[in-house]
């Protein structure tokens, strides 16, 4: 058997190490030498103690452009965030000549860093392409334009969402630091792309259905709020460039000024810069198959069907009231933008090669559906009080409330609770349709809406007040709206305004207040429409057209109050003829034209001197004509 009991442990004492003696003598008795026989490597640290040249450009960091470029295309993330830090540094630090050789490098790379999957990479890439466009001139930009374009192309078809969130993020710098350049290059790529993010395309068709976003912080409406709303400002860019263009065209008047003592040279022909355009052998193939008409007119057969779509999966399915239709302040933002792109989208057919044929044909395919969608359901509209921003402590991500008043801003929530905007807009678009088809919707109450809003015209915006003024524009030039007897009423719309501008006049004598000119100019331009004879049936237009050559009789006249009243002139009215003629002496001694500049002053005063000389209609004085 074991012994039991406790082992004991007897702690030893630890053995010395005892070293062996080498038998082998390293060195020779009565010798001093040392064996060199041995190997070393040299110890090399990259980037230390590097020469920097005197005028090199070196970021906060001391690296140079090269290097900073190099790290962009690192696979650590915090390599690639120094290195945007460091090209946003030298943007800003240095003049936009000493980069101009690495500015399309500049360019590609943060395009290319707007599609990374890192959220604070993207954000950083799209700051300094902000930075990059806002130093840059528009010329130096121009070559490289194609390669932004491109990237943004793909972000927005990106499979990440958070990235083709970017994309609008990037639209929205290009159309606010260069809007030519994008108009110009994004009509053709970034256009189709929009289609894509909020519809995908239906199996052996043409048509589209609308998709759900799917996104832990941001609903679907509110995602296609942003994409419309980027989608407004690239139509508008486009539109401000093709009417710059035609503006610029057009332009083939001239003043020429001389001096007794001088010889008088005058030039005959314009000054017109020619620039060299691409060759191309199938010029006459291409332009039956791709012209501009034809692609404009596919896109808008795409994108209104989901427009309407969009508008009516968020407006509410009853009218609780008859008198108007309350909506929430993200449907009215929709709405918004939704009628901003159909008016867009006229003013291009306006511009258009054919714009008679485009105008009609969207009428006629798109009116009724319009009327029946935004006006017959809910017409007028007006938004819920939703309240303001939600404050920062309580919310962990933004409300839907607060993306609409980040795109709008807080006076969108304040000063139009009405939707006046949306209303007016409705109006004009009426008028601007029914010129080319019978709408299902009576006049009479898009009529009523105009009235009330020209009765409280001092609570209307500036921008809702001009679309007012172009709605009765766009109805005095249609007379299907005016003749039948259940129709607009013009003429009680004229006699409103006149007192309105009375009213004006009294605290605004000189017309600086921009409502002031609009509603003197539209009464001026009534004039030329004598086929109306509004100044015959109107008796306030007739006293307050009498009235009208007291303007000139002020020390200083305004150049805008001068042009208009010249206008006037040319229609020989008797109204104002008469007390024209009147007034002749007190006009020649008395008036200074006030003008921005020398042109407009001396264009002013000869508008002036040709109204004094009046021509006679001698068919009425002989009495051919009554």
């Amino acid at each position: 058997m074991v012994k039991s009991g406790k082992r004991k442990f007897v702690k030893k004492e630890k053995a010395k190490v005892h070293l062996k003696v080498s038998h082998k003598t390293l060195l020779p008795k009565g010798q001093n030498v040392t064996d060199t026989n041995f190997k070393v490597r040299k110890i090399v640290l990259h980037g230390q103690l590097k020469e920097r040249g005197e005028h090199e450009i070196l970021s906060k960091g001391n690296l140079n452009i090269k290097e900073l470029l190099s790290r962009l295309n690192h696979h650590n993330m915090w390599q690639r965030q120094s290195g945007l830090e460091g090209l946003i540094d030298l943007v800003a630090s240095y003049p936009p000549q000493t980069m101009a050789v690495h500015l399309s490098s500049f360019l590609e790379a943060a395009s290319r860093l707007t599609l990374d999957c890192e959220a604070d990479i993207r954000k950083l890439a799209v700051k300094l392409l902000s930075s990059i466009l806002t130093a840059v001139d528009e010329e130096q930009i121009a070559p490289s334009f194609e390669i932004v374009i491109r990237y943004l192309a793909c972000a927005m078809s990106h499979i990440n969402s958070a990235v083709r969130e970017t994309s609008l993020n990037v639209l929205d710098v290009l159309i606010t630091k260069n809007p030519k350049l994008t108009a110009i290059h994004c009509q053709t790529v970034v256009l189709p792309g929009f289609l894509d993010l909020i519809s995908s395309k239906l199996s052996d068709t043409t048509s589209r259905k609308l998709t759900v976003q799917i996104n832990e912080h941001t609903t679907t409406s509110v995602w296609r709020l942003k994409v419309l709303n980027s989608l407004r400002s690239l139509l508008s860019a486009i539109v401000k460039n093709t009417s710059l263009g035609s503006e610029n065209s057009s332009d083939l008047n001239r003043t020429v000024n001389w001096k007794d003592s001088c010889r008088l040279y005058v030039p005959l022909y314009n000054s017109i810069s020619l620039k060299a355009g691409p060759l191309d052998l199938n010029i006459l193939q291409k332009a039956e198959k791709n012209s501009s008409t034809t692609e404009i007119q596919n896109y808008t057969a795409s994108l209104m069907p989901l427009l309407i779509d969009t508008f009516i999966e968020v407006a509410p399915s009853k009218r609780e009231n008859k008198n108007n239709s309350e909506i929430s302040l993200q449907t009215a933002s929709i709405l918004k933008c939704i009628l901003d792109i159909i008016l867009l989208l006229w003013k291009i057919f306006q511009n258009s090669d054919n714009p008679s044929e485009m105008m009609s044909w969207f009428s006629i395919n798109y009116g009724p559906k319009i009327c029946q969608t935004f006006i017959s359901t809910g017409f007028p509209y007006i938004t819920l009080n939703n309240g303001g921003h939600t404050p920062d402590k309580i919310k962990k991500h933004k409300t839907d409330t607060d993306v609409v008043l980040d795109l709008f801003g807080d006076s969108t929530v304040q000063s139009d609770i009405k939707c006046s905007k949306q209303n007016i807009d409705l109006c004009l678009i009426y008028f601007l349709l029914s010129k080319y088809k019978i709408l299902p919707v009576p006049v009479k109450i898009i009529s009523l809406y105009i009235n009330n809003s020209l009765n409280s015209y001092k609570s209307i915006d500036h921008q809702s007040f001009v679309v007012l003024m172009h709605c009765l524009e766009t109805v005095s030039d249609n007379n299907d709206l005016i003749k039948p007897k259940d129709s607009f009423d013009l003429n009680s719309v004229v006699e409103k305004l006149v007192n309105i501008h009375n009213e004006m006049v009294i605290t605004d004598g000189r017309h600086r207040h921009e409502k002031t000119k609009l509603v003197f100019n539209f009464l001026c331009s009534i004039t030329s429409k004598t086929h109306l004879k509004i100044a015959d049936e109107v008796e306030e237009f007739g006293s307050w057209l009498t009235l009208l050559p007291e303007f000139l009789c002020q020390r200083k006249v305004p150049y805008h109050l001068a042009k208009a009243l010249s206008n006037v002139s040319r229609y020989n009215l008797p109204q104002f003829t008469k007390s024209l003629n009147m007034l002749k002496p007190a006009l020649l001694n008395n008036v200074d034209i006030v003008a921005d500049n020398k042109a407009d002053k001396i264009n002013g005063q000869t508008l002036l001197k040709d109204m004094m000389y009046t021509q006679c209609d001698w068919e009425r004085e002989i009495g051919l004509v009554n």
